[in-house]
């Protein structure tokens, strides 16, 4: 295999990209809808405020916020692992946590190309033929189980704040209701994969949870983590909901206009609150980053025995 870090020029026909003026169209979409939340977000804050707020962060805080993230990828990247490993698919963690950041790389900075997930079906359908299919069903229902995970976390956090009132046991009672559903449909949907359902819940748990703890650090970073917290952290994995649409770029705009309108909702700091936000995307644009450098060379297995 040679050096993958270039995109193909094209793909198979099943797994061909939308013709070009589809994507180009799109593109400016998002961009134009990222520029607009930004002006929005721009409009309602103090921005010499908030540049003094982002230059007063702790390093060592912001360093173990890193940490975390990082974690949170490298849990998130065993987790594919396993749905990989119950189809068959098998990939030494090594190359798999490469390809990965890889991944990671074009989500953020290749948006108008084939994307990462598209780069990994692409990859894997040539060392695994007739099986691109079931690639990408693994990375659908690893997407998918990554949501359940962080919409129970909200529900949680939702129930725990002093905000929720008689909704904190409908918040409740939506979380085992949710997940029996969840199971119910990946069973359906996803029969194959069924026997890494267990322990890829709880990692998906693991993932969103550290990138809790991440938001927690920032928090702390900025001074603002003996005030509510809690808040603080359900307008985190709202955003994070938000950020999982295909409005923006890398998710910048969404998280931010989230956190401006959580702030006004809850009653918080909305130069926090969009400090918070804009120092986790500096910290996912670093850490994914890493993957501009990766290689994935001929000499490297592929599949396991």
């Amino acid at each position: 295999m040679t050096d993958k870090l270039q995109a193909p020029a094209s793909l198979p026909a099943e797994t061909a990209p939308a013709p070009a003026w589809r994507r180009h169209a799109l593109l400016l979409a998002k961009l134009a809808f990222m520029a607009g939340a930004l002006w929005l977000v721009a409009r309602h804050l103090d921005l010499p405020a908030l540049g003094r707020t982002l230059r007063g962060a702790r390093p060592g805080w912001l360093a173990v916020a890193t940490g975390l993230f990082i974690v949170s990828k490298l849990i998130s990247s065993i987790r594919l692992n396993h749905f990989f490993r119950a189809v068959d698919i098998r990939l030494p963690e090594g190359y798999n946590l490469r390809l990965y950041w890889l991944g990671m790389y074009y989500n953020l900075f290749l948006p108008g190309g084939i994307g990462g997930d598209g780069y990994k079906v692409y990859l894997l359908g040539r060392q695994f033929p007739g099986r691109r299919a079931v690639i990408f069903r693994a990375l659908l229902l690893d997407r998918l189980s990554g949501m359940v995970a962080l919409l129970v976390l909200l529900l949680l956090l939702f129930a725990g704040t002093s905000y929720s009132g008689w909704w904190r046991g409908g918040a409740l009672a939506l979380v085992p209701l949710g997940l029996g559903l969840s199971y119910g449909l990946g069973r359906w949907l996803f029969g194959p994969f069924r026997p890494a359902f267990g322990r890829t819940s709880w990692q998906a748990l693991g993932v969103q949870g550290a990138q809790v703890l991440c938001a927690w650090a920032l928090l702390a970073a900025l001074g603002a983590a003996h005030g509510p917290v809690l808040p603080y952290l359900l307008v985190f994995l709202a955003s994070s909901v938000a950020a999982v649409l295909p409005f923006t770029v890398g998710g910048l705009g969404a998280r931010e206009l989230t956190f401006l309108y959580g702030a006004k909702l809850f009653g918080l700091a909305p130069g926090v609150a969009v400090s918070v936000s804009v120092l986790f995307y500096v910290i996912t644009a670093v850490v994914s980053l890493v993957g501009a450098f990766v290689r994935l060379g001929a000499e490297e297995p592929v599949s396991e025995p």
